[in-house]
């Protein structure tokens, strides 16, 4: 059973193009959206398991470039 997580995202002034394609890359990140309100984009993660969530997380979607602050949300059911 995978696990599935909404990342909220901002991001630096006129980032926003350049972060979406970098976080679509990630083979994790099933959608990605540029919105309005508080976040910049939202995007929903999905993963084989808490270790590899954590990695894409941590690691792949945090050191994209232009990424200012993420908050995640881990879905309780699928």
């Amino acid at each position: 059973m995978s696990i599935g997580a909404y990342v909220f995202v901002n991001i630096k002034a006129g980032a926003g193009n350049k972060v979406l394609e970098s976080i679509k890359k990630i083979p994790e990140v099933k959608q990605a959206h540029l919105v309005t309100g508080l976040y910049d984009i939202i995007a929903y993660v999905e993963a084989p398991d808490m270790k590899v969530l954590g990695t894409t997380l941590m690691v792949n979607m945090q050191n994209v470039a232009g990424i200012d602050r993420t908050i995640t949300c881990v879905c309780v059911n699928n």
